[in-house]
């Protein structure tokens, strides 16, 4: 009796033991993290380096924020005995005064600084200590970012945003979750010496939600640095032809994501993204009149016109674009590529004004692109008076007048035309995704509407070869890698600037010729010259495209 009375206590003390034994070896092994968690948790003192944000991305998942490193500095005050000599040192590097960084010490928790300007070697061996960490993470917005003017920016610590893409997906960009060094500290909040940091976060790679744009990064760099070479002030967009969707967006003057309090009071508009604001727009609007007179048969392409280098229209002389003896006998065709005034303002009379207007709407001038609900721009103006008179028929069959576009409508006009008359639904979003490129919400739409018919965008685009053939945009002709079509505009505006009237420069085209690929539109503010100014500025980004995509 007594045996098995010992035996069963045996077999009930080992059963323990193993049961103990199980689990220890579950805490150690299977749930270590989470009471490693617990305990770190009740000594851990958090300190905020950065608030989260989802990434932007172009069509292909390459990244337009958080792209480039920032340097964080966490200093730790009870490293140190004496506050005076940390605190010099810190704000000759911060730019913070002295005073306000003993202050903030003397609370005896970490301080993280961001440091914005660069950091010499020197510098960082001279601040060498163990109460001093520095630590990389990315920043929103890089000093090289591109598409500044569409990405927008947000507040500081990057929480909300204010402009751009990053305004119009605010609530889906936002992940709510911080990146923090974590330490270890004693009962009352003192980081303890020796047991060293970790950056922490609360989320995994799922909680992210991005913006998948169908903007193409390669493009948006070749844009931005011709741009910035030739210091052209305005904005160019590039479409493609076959889809529709914008493949670069871009406004000059710029301006810095990072630094936004200087432009507050500034006079130069760096912050109007000028591919979405409206301007007088000058003889590119000769393509809609051209596109009216042939529907009505105002014109065939080989009707004659003699141009004096003048015309009258109830006592206003209108002078052309040729010198005082003009054109002489051309044909329409010849009128187009030439952009001659009074041949288009015969044209513009014998139409009439109502062909002209109803057919600059359909291409949509004079209203909001819809490319995407939420992004702000300018609709335009195109003047519908039910009284008319004769000069105003005349100022606008030269794309003169009361006549107000922005660049975005006038890509998605030579998109139209160029794809046959058929106009593309204009996209700049393509899909809300993970950050592992998972399809979220698909936001890019689709819809083609023909405008006018096959054969007369077919006169068109003959047309618009011709002008960079023969005519006032030669300077944009790319032969050498088949062939450009396109449209000069040179628009007054009636806006003095040191005594000359401001005149905006465009050229609206698109390439290859025989099967358009891409269209590009430049514009120049007070550029005076879409020839010679605006022109060149397509032909760089044309051939450089091609040479990239060879």
């Amino acid at each position: 009796m007594m045996a098995r009375r010992a035996n069963k206590l045996l077999w009930m003390i080992t059963f323990l033991f193993i049961a103990i034994l199980a689990r220890l070896l579950y805490i150690q092994y299977v749930e270590k993290e989470v009471f490693m968690q617990r305990v770190t948790q009740q000594r851990a003192i958090d300190t905020t380096l950065k608030v989260l944000r989802g990434n932007i991305y172009d069509r292909n998942m390459i990244s337009f924020t958080n792209t480039e490193p920032q340097l964080y500095m966490i200093v730790i005050p009870n490293y140190f005995d004496n506050y005076e000599d940390i605190a010099k040192q810190l704000s000759e590097v911060t730019g913070h005064n002295q005073q306000y960084i003993e202050q903030v010490l003397r609370q005896n928790r970490p301080v993280t600084f961001v440091l914005n300007e660069y950091i010499t070697e020197e510098v960082q061996k001279n601040l060498r200590h163990p109460g001093v960490q520095m630590i990389y993470l990315n920043k929103r917005y890089g000093e090289n970012a591109l598409a500044r003017h569409i990405i927008g920016y947000t507040q500081d610590n990057d929480r909300v945003g204010c402009a751009g893409i990053e305004k119009r997906f605010d609530k889906h960009l936002r992940i709510n979750q911080e990146q923090s060094i974590g330490m270890i500290g004693d009962a009352i909040k003192r980081s303890i010496p020796g047991l060293g940091y970790r950056v922490t976060h609360t989320f995994n790679d799922y909680d992210y939600t991005a913006v998948k744009l169908t903007i193409d990064y390669h493009i948006q760099k070749i844009v931005e640095q011709v741009m910035d070479r030739q210091l052209i002030n305005g904005a160019v967009i590039v479409t493609d032809i076959n889809s529709g969707d914008v493949r670069a967006i871009a406004s000059r003057p710029n301006y810095s994501q990072n630094n936004m309090e200087k432009y507050i009071h500034s006079q130069e508009s760096q912050l109007i993204n000028k591919g979405l604001a409206a301007y007088d727009l000058g003889s590119v609007f000769k393509i809609i009149v051209a596109a009216a007179a042939l529907e009505e048969r105002t014109v065939s392409p080989h009707t004659l016109f003699h141009c004096t280098g003048h015309i009258d229209v109830e006592g206003k002389e209108f002078k052309c674009s040729a010198d005082e003896e003009g054109h002489g006998s051309i044909n329409f065709i010849q009128a187009f590529t030439r952009s001659c005034n009074t041949s288009f303002i015969d044209v513009g009379l014998k139409t009439g004004y109502k062909p002209i207007v109803d057919m600059a709407k359909r291409f949509g001038l004079g209203m909001s692109v819809e490319m995407l609900d939420g992004l702000e721009q300018q609709s335009g103006h195109i003047p519908d008076n039910i009284y008319f008179s004769a000069r105003e028929i005349a100022n606008i069959s030269i794309g003169q007048g009361d006549i107000l576009v922005t660049p975005i409508q006038i890509a998605d006009m030579i998109t139209t035309i160029a794809n046959g008359g058929v106009r593309k639904k204009i996209n700049i979003v393509e899909a809300l995704i993970t950050d592992k490129g998972n399809v979220i919400e698909e936001i890019r739409r689709q819809q083609d509407t023909r405008i006018i018919s096959t054969s007369i965008a077919r006169h068109i685009q003959y047309m618009m070869q011709q002008v960079t053939v023969s005519g006032t945009g030669m300077s944009a002709n790319i032969d050498a890698y088949g062939g450009a079509a396109g449209k000069t505009g040179s628009a007054e505006t009636g806006w003095a600037v040191n005594g000359q009237t401001k005149v905006h420069a465009w050229f609206g085209g698109y390439f290859p010729v025989q099967k358009p690929k891409y269209a590009i539109v430049v514009f120049v503010e007070n550029g005076r010259w879409g020839g010679s100014v605006a022109a060149p500025v397509f032909k760089e980004i044309a051939e450089e495209i091609i040479r990239q995509r060879r």
